[in-house]
Protein backbone atom coordinates (compact mmCIF):
# COMPACT_ATOMS: atom_id res chain seq x y z
CA UNK A 1 0.00 0.00 0.00
CA UNK A 2 1.56 3.55 -0.46
CA UNK A 3 2.61 5.52 1.92
CA UNK A 4 2.72 8.62 2.56
CA UNK A 5 6.09 10.65 3.26
CA UNK A 6 6.44 12.11 6.56
CA UNK A 7 8.40 15.15 7.77
CA UNK A 8 11.88 12.81 8.56
CA UNK A 9 11.39 11.01 5.07
CA UNK A 10 10.90 14.53 3.40
CA UNK A 11 14.21 15.47 4.91
CA UNK A 12 15.63 12.71 3.07
CA UNK A 13 14.78 13.65 -0.07
CA UNK A 14 16.50 17.24 0.13
CA UNK A 15 19.57 17.82 -2.15
CA UNK A 16 18.71 14.27 -4.35
CA UNK A 17 14.81 14.13 -5.39
CA UNK A 18 14.01 17.73 -4.26
CA UNK A 19 16.83 19.39 -5.62
CA UNK A 20 17.85 23.24 -3.95
CA UNK A 21 15.54 22.00 -1.36
CA UNK A 22 14.96 23.98 2.18
CA UNK A 23 14.27 21.85 5.27
CA UNK A 24 12.38 25.16 6.58
CA UNK A 25 9.87 24.27 3.54
CA UNK A 26 9.02 20.70 5.24
CA UNK A 27 6.07 20.79 6.76
CA UNK A 28 4.11 17.28 8.47
CA UNK A 29 3.34 15.36 5.22
CA UNK A 30 4.17 17.94 2.92
CA UNK A 31 6.96 19.95 1.12
CA UNK A 32 6.25 23.68 -0.39
CA UNK A 33 7.24 24.61 -3.36
CA UNK A 34 8.83 28.34 -3.73
CA UNK A 35 8.34 30.26 -7.00
CA UNK A 36 10.73 30.21 -9.41
CA UNK A 37 12.94 32.73 -11.56
CA UNK A 38 11.56 32.26 -14.95
CA UNK A 39 7.95 32.97 -15.94
CA UNK A 40 5.19 34.44 -18.44
CA UNK A 41 2.42 37.07 -18.17
CA UNK A 42 -0.18 35.20 -20.37
CA UNK A 43 -2.43 38.13 -21.26
CA UNK A 44 0.50 39.88 -23.15
CA UNK A 45 3.06 36.77 -23.91
CA UNK A 46 5.92 38.94 -21.57
CA UNK A 47 8.38 36.39 -20.25
CA UNK A 48 9.77 37.68 -16.97
CA UNK A 49 13.19 36.47 -14.94
CA UNK A 50 13.54 37.01 -11.45
CA UNK A 51 16.75 37.22 -9.67
CA UNK A 52 19.19 40.50 -8.73
CA UNK A 53 16.88 43.16 -10.69
CA UNK A 54 13.39 41.78 -10.36
CA UNK A 55 12.02 40.44 -6.84
CA UNK A 56 8.60 40.11 -7.94
CA UNK A 57 5.75 39.93 -9.82
CA UNK A 58 2.47 41.97 -10.44
CA UNK A 59 -0.52 40.20 -11.41
CA UNK A 60 -3.55 43.15 -12.39
CA UNK A 61 -7.02 41.62 -11.57
CA UNK A 62 -8.37 38.82 -14.18
CA UNK A 63 -4.71 38.29 -15.22
CA UNK A 64 -3.32 34.93 -16.02
CA UNK A 65 0.64 33.89 -15.19
CA UNK A 66 3.15 31.21 -15.73
CA UNK A 67 4.69 30.71 -12.90
CA UNK A 68 7.93 27.87 -12.33
CA UNK A 69 8.86 26.28 -9.14
CA UNK A 70 12.61 27.09 -7.70
CA UNK A 71 13.03 23.55 -6.78
CA UNK A 72 14.04 20.89 -8.67
CA UNK A 73 11.89 17.27 -8.76
CA UNK A 74 13.54 14.37 -9.74
CA UNK A 75 11.92 11.16 -9.59
CA UNK A 76 13.70 8.81 -11.73
CA UNK A 77 13.71 5.48 -10.30
CA UNK A 78 18.21 5.11 -10.33
CA UNK A 79 17.59 9.15 -7.85
CA UNK A 80 14.96 7.58 -5.72
CA UNK A 81 16.21 4.00 -5.48
CA UNK A 82 19.11 5.39 -3.44
CA UNK A 83 16.66 6.57 -1.16
CA UNK A 84 14.00 4.03 -1.06
CA UNK A 85 15.31 0.66 -2.72
CA UNK A 86 12.94 -0.94 -5.08
CA UNK A 87 10.22 2.02 -4.42
CA UNK A 88 9.09 4.88 -6.63
CA UNK A 89 7.76 8.04 -5.64
CA UNK A 90 4.32 9.55 -6.86
CA UNK A 91 3.78 13.59 -6.06
CA UNK A 92 0.52 15.30 -5.48
CA UNK A 93 0.43 19.35 -5.94
CA UNK A 94 -1.73 21.87 -4.68
CA UNK A 95 -1.66 25.29 -4.25
CA UNK A 96 -1.64 27.12 -0.24
CA UNK A 97 -4.25 27.82 1.25
CA UNK A 98 -3.34 31.68 0.94
CA UNK A 99 -3.75 31.70 -2.69
CA UNK A 100 -7.90 30.77 -2.29
CA UNK A 101 -8.15 33.18 0.22
CA UNK A 102 -6.56 36.09 -1.80
CA UNK A 103 -8.76 35.08 -4.91
CA UNK A 104 -5.48 33.10 -6.69
CA UNK A 105 -7.18 30.38 -9.17
CA UNK A 106 -4.53 27.41 -9.68
CA UNK A 107 -4.55 24.04 -10.87
CA UNK A 108 -3.96 21.01 -8.92
CA UNK A 109 -1.60 18.62 -10.74
CA UNK A 110 0.61 15.19 -10.36
CA UNK A 111 3.85 14.21 -10.64
CA UNK A 112 4.18 11.00 -12.12
CA UNK A 113 6.95 8.19 -11.02
CA UNK A 114 9.93 8.90 -13.30
CA UNK A 115 9.37 12.81 -14.14
CA UNK A 116 12.61 15.10 -13.83
CA UNK A 117 12.33 18.43 -14.16
CA UNK A 118 10.91 21.52 -13.28
CA UNK A 119 7.14 22.31 -12.07
CA UNK A 120 5.53 24.60 -14.12
CA UNK A 121 1.83 25.89 -13.23
CA UNK A 122 -0.53 29.03 -13.81
CA UNK A 123 -2.20 31.03 -11.97
CA UNK A 124 -5.08 33.30 -12.44
CA UNK A 125 -6.18 36.68 -9.96
CA UNK A 126 -10.02 36.38 -10.08
CA UNK A 127 -10.17 39.20 -7.45
CA UNK A 128 -10.11 42.81 -8.04
CA UNK A 129 -7.23 43.58 -6.31
CA UNK A 130 -3.53 43.50 -7.56
CA UNK A 131 -1.79 40.41 -6.18
CA UNK A 132 1.99 40.76 -6.03
CA UNK A 133 4.61 37.50 -5.19
CA UNK A 134 8.00 37.52 -4.50
CA UNK A 135 11.51 35.53 -6.06
CA UNK A 136 11.33 32.03 -3.52
CA UNK A 137 7.61 32.87 -2.33
CA UNK A 138 6.16 29.79 -0.78
CA UNK A 139 3.35 28.79 -3.20
CA UNK A 140 2.22 25.48 -4.30
CA UNK A 141 2.45 22.17 -1.52
CA UNK A 142 3.30 18.64 -2.72
CA UNK A 143 2.36 15.61 -0.90
CA UNK A 144 5.12 12.82 -2.28
CA UNK A 145 4.06 8.73 -1.71
CA UNK A 146 6.00 5.74 -1.61
CA UNK A 147 5.31 3.39 -4.04
CA UNK A 148 6.15 -0.47 -3.21
CA UNK A 149 6.72 -3.40 -4.63
CA UNK A 150 3.25 -4.00 -6.57
CA UNK A 151 2.43 -0.65 -6.89
CA UNK A 152 5.28 0.99 -9.12
CA UNK A 153 4.48 1.42 -12.70
CA UNK A 154 5.51 -0.73 -15.61
CA UNK A 155 5.99 2.41 -17.41
CA UNK A 156 7.65 5.67 -15.64
CA UNK A 157 6.89 9.08 -17.04
CA UNK A 158 8.70 9.86 -19.95
CA UNK A 159 6.83 12.58 -21.84
CA UNK A 160 7.37 16.29 -23.60
CA UNK A 161 8.30 18.06 -20.06
CA UNK A 162 10.80 15.26 -19.10
CA UNK A 163 14.62 16.49 -18.16
CA UNK A 164 12.68 20.39 -18.59
CA UNK A 165 13.84 23.00 -16.61
CA UNK A 166 12.57 26.24 -16.18
CA UNK A 167 9.70 27.95 -17.43
CA UNK A 168 8.43 25.57 -20.61
CA UNK A 169 5.40 26.58 -22.99
CA UNK A 170 2.86 24.30 -23.60
CA UNK A 171 3.57 21.43 -25.83
CA UNK A 172 0.47 20.67 -26.93
CA UNK A 173 0.31 19.85 -30.78
CA UNK A 174 -3.16 21.82 -30.81
CA UNK A 175 -5.64 21.28 -34.03
CA UNK A 176 -4.86 20.22 -37.49
CA UNK A 177 -4.50 23.47 -40.17
CA UNK A 178 -6.94 24.65 -42.36
CA UNK A 179 -10.29 24.05 -40.05
CA UNK A 180 -12.75 26.45 -40.90
CA UNK A 181 -14.80 28.33 -38.93
CA UNK A 182 -17.94 26.58 -39.46
CA UNK A 183 -16.03 23.43 -38.05
CA UNK A 184 -15.73 25.78 -34.46
CA UNK A 185 -18.22 25.83 -31.48
CA UNK A 186 -17.38 28.36 -29.36
CA UNK A 187 -19.64 30.69 -26.59
CA UNK A 188 -19.63 34.64 -28.82
CA UNK A 189 -22.65 35.40 -29.03
CA UNK A 190 -23.07 36.33 -33.05
CA UNK A 191 -23.58 39.79 -34.05
CA UNK A 192 -22.49 40.66 -30.13
CA UNK A 193 -19.17 42.74 -28.91
CA UNK A 194 -17.45 40.01 -28.05
CA UNK A 195 -17.96 38.16 -31.97
CA UNK A 196 -17.11 42.14 -33.24
CA UNK A 197 -13.64 41.92 -31.31
CA UNK A 198 -11.92 38.53 -32.07
CA UNK A 199 -12.95 39.64 -35.71
CA UNK A 200 -10.93 42.92 -35.26
CA UNK A 201 -8.12 40.70 -33.63
CA UNK A 202 -8.08 38.72 -36.94
CA UNK A 203 -8.07 40.92 -39.00
CA UNK A 204 -4.25 41.11 -38.77
CA UNK A 205 -1.96 43.96 -38.07
CA UNK A 206 -2.43 46.40 -37.37
CA UNK A 207 -6.04 45.79 -36.20
CA UNK A 208 -5.37 42.70 -33.98
CA UNK A 209 -2.88 45.13 -31.49
CA UNK A 210 -5.70 47.39 -31.19
CA UNK A 211 -8.18 44.27 -30.77
CA UNK A 212 -5.66 43.13 -27.85
CA UNK A 213 -5.91 46.38 -26.36
CA UNK A 214 -9.31 46.69 -26.31
CA UNK A 215 -9.76 43.07 -24.53
CA UNK A 216 -7.38 44.89 -21.81
CA UNK A 217 -9.16 47.67 -21.50
CA UNK A 218 -12.56 45.99 -21.24
CA UNK A 219 -11.28 43.73 -18.36
CA UNK A 220 -10.21 46.95 -16.54
CA UNK A 221 -13.28 48.81 -17.15
CA UNK A 222 -15.17 45.20 -15.20
CA UNK A 223 -12.85 45.52 -12.34
CA UNK A 224 -13.52 49.38 -12.33
CA UNK A 225 -17.22 48.46 -12.52
CA UNK A 226 -17.37 46.01 -9.79
CA UNK A 227 -15.10 48.39 -7.34
CA UNK A 228 -17.52 50.90 -8.16
CA UNK A 229 -20.45 48.62 -7.16
CA UNK A 230 -18.65 47.84 -4.19
CA UNK A 231 -18.45 51.76 -3.16
CA UNK A 232 -21.37 52.37 -3.96
CA UNK A 233 -23.04 49.95 -1.54
CA UNK A 234 -20.85 51.16 0.92
CA UNK A 235 -22.11 54.31 0.65
CA UNK A 236 -25.75 53.32 0.47
CA UNK A 237 -25.42 51.38 3.53
CA UNK A 238 -23.38 54.01 5.73
CA UNK A 239 -26.18 56.12 4.73
CA UNK A 240 -28.86 54.05 5.91
CA UNK A 241 -26.94 54.19 9.25
CA UNK A 242 -27.09 57.83 8.93
CA UNK A 243 -30.87 58.01 8.60
CA UNK A 244 -31.26 55.72 11.07
CA UNK A 245 -29.53 57.68 13.65
CA UNK A 246 -30.86 61.22 12.42
CA UNK A 247 -34.53 59.44 12.97
CA UNK A 248 -33.58 58.04 16.68
CA UNK A 249 -32.02 62.23 17.44
CA UNK A 250 -35.37 63.28 16.04
CA UNK A 251 -37.53 61.11 18.38
CA UNK A 252 -35.33 61.72 21.16
CA UNK A 253 -35.48 65.19 20.92
CA UNK A 254 -39.12 64.93 20.71
CA UNK A 255 -39.64 62.73 23.37
CA UNK A 256 -37.14 65.30 24.84
CA UNK A 257 -39.52 68.27 25.05
CA UNK A 258 -42.65 65.75 25.37
CA UNK A 259 -41.29 65.26 29.20
CA UNK A 260 -39.63 68.98 29.49
CA UNK A 261 -43.76 70.55 28.27
CA UNK A 262 -45.35 68.29 30.79
CA UNK A 263 -43.32 68.32 33.86
CA UNK A 264 -43.73 71.61 32.95
CA UNK A 265 -47.75 72.16 33.22
CA UNK A 266 -47.51 69.89 36.43
CA UNK A 267 -45.78 72.12 38.09
CA UNK A 268 -47.52 75.19 37.29
CA UNK A 269 -50.26 73.45 38.20
CA UNK A 270 -49.17 72.71 41.76
CA UNK A 271 -48.04 76.24 42.24
CA UNK A 272 -51.29 77.73 41.22
CA UNK A 273 -53.33 75.06 43.33
CA UNK A 274 -50.92 75.85 46.47
CA UNK A 275 -51.78 79.62 46.36
CA UNK A 276 -55.15 79.45 45.62
CA UNK A 277 -54.93 77.06 49.08
CA UNK A 278 -52.87 79.88 50.60
CA UNK A 279 -55.29 82.38 49.70
CA UNK A 280 -58.27 80.90 50.41
CA UNK A 281 -57.07 79.54 53.79
CA UNK A 282 -56.31 83.55 54.42
CA UNK A 283 -59.69 84.50 53.37
CA UNK A 284 -60.99 82.77 55.65
CA UNK A 285 -59.04 83.49 58.44
CA UNK A 286 -59.93 87.12 57.77
CA UNK A 287 -63.57 86.58 57.94
CA UNK A 288 -63.40 84.88 60.60
CA UNK A 289 -61.37 87.19 62.76
CA UNK A 290 -63.48 90.10 61.86
CA UNK A 291 -66.70 88.91 62.03
CA UNK A 292 -66.05 88.00 65.84
CA UNK A 293 -64.61 90.67 68.52
CA UNK A 294 -63.35 88.24 70.59
CA UNK A 295 -61.52 86.71 67.57
CA UNK A 296 -60.16 90.17 66.99
CA UNK A 297 -58.97 90.97 70.36
CA UNK A 298 -57.04 88.20 70.17
CA UNK A 299 -55.54 88.62 66.91
CA UNK A 300 -54.87 92.33 68.44
CA UNK A 301 -53.27 90.75 71.26
CA UNK A 302 -51.59 88.07 69.70
CA UNK A 303 -50.70 89.55 66.67
CA UNK A 304 -46.84 89.66 65.88
CA UNK A 305 -46.48 86.03 66.63
CA UNK A 306 -49.31 85.15 64.63
CA UNK A 307 -47.72 86.25 61.58
CA UNK A 308 -44.08 84.95 61.94
CA UNK A 309 -46.55 81.71 62.37
CA UNK A 310 -48.11 82.17 59.28
CA UNK A 311 -44.78 83.33 57.52
CA UNK A 312 -43.62 79.94 58.28
CA UNK A 313 -46.42 77.85 57.24
CA UNK A 314 -46.71 79.32 53.68
CA UNK A 315 -42.74 78.90 53.21
CA UNK A 316 -43.31 75.17 54.48
CA UNK A 317 -46.51 74.83 51.97
CA UNK A 318 -44.27 76.48 49.28
CA UNK A 319 -41.81 73.98 49.81
CA UNK A 320 -44.41 70.68 50.01
CA UNK A 321 -46.14 72.21 46.77
CA UNK A 322 -42.56 72.58 44.90
CA UNK A 323 -41.34 69.08 45.62
CA UNK A 324 -41.45 66.75 42.45
CA UNK A 325 -43.90 63.99 43.57
CA UNK A 326 -42.43 60.56 43.52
Amino acid sequence: MAVLLRDSDLKQLLGTVISKGDPSCVRPNSYILRLGADGEFLNSGKEFELGPKKKGIRVQAGHSVAVTAFEELDFRRETVHKIFPGCDLHGFVSPTTDLSREGIVAPATQVDAGYHGTPNWTITNTSNQERRFTFKERLFRVTIFKLAEGETPEKIYSGDYQDQTGYVRSQRKGAPVGMKDSEWADSLIEGGPEELLENLIKSGYPWHVLGERLKVVDQQLKTVTNEYADIRDSIEHLTGDVNEIRRQQQNISTEIRSIVREESTNLQNRWLIGAGSLLLGFLGLGVTVFTNDRAFSFLKQNGPWLGIVMVLVAIVIAILVSRRPK
